[in-house]
């Protein structure tokens, strides 16, 4: 196998722990690290994926303060209190159920039982197992998981992960964000977060084409 499939694995590792960081209750120290990451993501030829203006306008944000910018009041604005009145929770349980009775706890756990079949015990954090940040990282771990299969040319863990990949964008992430990102859009967001869920929209869906494409490549 060639270095190539190893690097776009890390590189998409990457974007997903960018993007999931984000999606948390914003931190200046966080964000001074996004910075970085960003600038290391530049030299990795981004440019020749679909999602590419999206991460370019996401970029154009960096560095930026916090509190100056007014992250920290928006996101509790969008994300936690509605008071826009068009709260747009980042949870996937919000878009997929009801949330009356014991819908919610159902499908949590069911989402856990899900991680464990995938041998992930934790992600880290301090966030439900249904929210943005923690299926994004998910994403990241199984793409991990990818990296070392191409750089090791294990073929068949290589054809596990991907369809465990494929499997994750279509159940969950593809199947909540769209709704998301319009709940966002609709609550007149701060440029950051508009540009944010914009990235997050067009990156899990170019991914699940990406990785679909990729398994069947290695069926043939």
């Amino acid at each position: 196998m060639t270095t190539e499939p190893t690097d776009i694995a890390r590189t998409r590792q990457g974007l997903y722990r960018i993007l999931g960081a984000a999606l948390t209750p914003p931190v200046q120290e966080q964000f001074d690290l996004f910075a970085e990451a960003a600038g290391v993501l530049a030299d990795r030829d981004l440019d020749r994926f679909a999602f590419s203006p999206y991460w370019h306008r996401f970029g154009r944000h960096f560095p930026l303060d916090v509190v100056a910018d007014g992250l920290d009041v928006d996101y509790v604005r969008l994300f936690a209190s509605g008071m826009s009145r068009k709260v747009s929770p980042p949870s996937e349980s919000h878009y997929r159920v009801e949330t009356r009775g014991g819908d919610v706890a159902e499908f949590v756990a069911a989402l856990q039982g899900e991680y464990r079949s995938m041998g992930i015990g934790s992600i880290g954090g301090e966030e439900a197992p249904d929210h943005a940040s923690t299926e994004l990282g998910v994403m990241a771990l199984l793409c991990d998981r990818e990296a070392i299969a191409w750089a090791e040319d294990q073929t068949s863990a290589l054809k596990e992960v991907l369809d465990l990949e494929s499997q994750f964008l279509r159940r969950h992430l593809t199947a909540w964000i769209p709704q998301f990102r319009d709940l966002v859009r609709a609550a007149d967001p701060t440029p950051f977060y508009l540009d944010l869920i914009e990235m997050v929209h067009a990156f899990v869906i170019h991914e699940r084409d990406y990785v679909h494409l990729v398994s069947r490549e290695m069926s043939e």
